[in-house]
């Protein structure tokens, strides 16, 4: 009954934003979607202040630009779907998930080193408590993989993608259809416990990339994923056992709540940012700015325009979540 409310929900608003933006009518408030960070809620804050400030600074004075905190991936995707929220930079995977859901939510932007798509990226980890390292060492990653089997593992949510849909692919690739076969529905992965046919003794979900770290460093679970700079506060506490590199996640939109007037604006501006002309001289800052999750100096970073092409990866990979 909810879902069926929220699609007849979704379809009044976007029959009415829709005739808007074939009107070529741009809207007058622009919301962007905020999920705080709970290692650092306020550089968080301060970077999406950021955000806000040249996303004004991208519209003009005409255009009321707004920032909403949310609760979670999942709220982030909804927020888009419904049209709550008219932007989002959060997740690739939290786009796909949308994306799967309306093609006409779009990814627009991302970034990377000097704007180079084929370097825009970031690092997913699975990890353990570095008192289980003797258990790995001297093994392949394909054994080192291996030895997860029956124990517990923390996932960040169902949305995240280096914090779930791509440590799940992992397993897939290995133990899946085109691996041994011993799993036959990725849910055996993400939900089931190997006493109900899955791959782990015991699946928790940290909530965010902290939750999982916390899990890892403090032996609550045995094993379990995250990315980027998340773990360096228990770098002394962890043992990676497998690294792979993420897209970054983009600045997406949706199409029946947003007309292309205002999309060509976002990525013209933001496209033409550098440290001189930004609104906050701090935005390309490694502390302190817009970037400050990131694993390297983000001084020499660059917007680029970008669509679903460059997200096929994440897209392939949820199609038989």
């Amino acid at each position: 009954m909810k879902k069926l409310m929220r699609l007849c929900m979704v379809a009044m608003l976007g029959l009415g934003v829709m005739t808007g933006c074939s009107e070529g009518k741009a809207k007058e408030e622009i919301t962007i979607a905020f999920l705080p960070n709970e290692t650092d809620s306020q550089a968080s804050e301060a970077a999406y202040d950021m955000l806000k400030e040249e996303v004004q600074a991208a519209l003009g004075d005409g255009v009321e630009v707004k920032v909403t905190p949310l609760d979670d991936y999942n709220a982030v995707a909804e927020a888009i779907l419904t049209g709550t929220a008219d932007i989002a930079w959060e997740s690739g995977a939290t786009f796909t998930s949308a994306y799967m859901q309306n093609e006409n939510v779009v990814p627009i932007l991302s970034y990377g080193p000097q704007g180079d798509p084929e370097k825009s990226g970031y690092n997913a980890y699975i990890g353990t408590n570095i008192k289980h390292k003797a258990d790995f060492e001297g093994k392949s990653e394909e054994e080192k993989i291996a030895q997860l089997k029956g124990k517990s593992f923390s996932f960040v949510s169902s949305t995240s993608t280096s914090g779930c849909v791509v440590p799940t692919t992992t397993f897939w690739k290995l133990y899946g259809p085109d691996g041994t076969k011993e799993l036959t529905s990725k849910d055996q992965i993400t939900t089931k416990t190997n006493k109900e046919g899955g791959f782990f003794s015991e699946v928790q979900y940290g909530g965010d990339h902290q939750g999982s770290v916390e899990l890892i460093a403090n032996d609550k679970v045995y094993a379990g994923a995250y990315c980027c700079t998340y773990g360096d506060k228990y770098k002394d506490d962890l043992y990676v056992i497998s690294q792979s590199f993420v897209p970054n996640g983009p600045m997406w939109v949706n199409k029946d709540y947003m007309d292309q007037v205002t999309i060509d604006k976002l990525v013209e501006h933001f496209t033409n940012l550098t440290s001189e002309n930004a609104i906050n001289k701090n935005f390309f800052n490694k502390d302190g700015g817009f970037f400050f999750e990131a694993e390297d100096d983000p001084s020499n970073y660059k917007f680029f325009k970008t669509d679903v092409d460059h997200y096929k990866f994440i897209i392939d990979m949820y199609k038989d979540q």
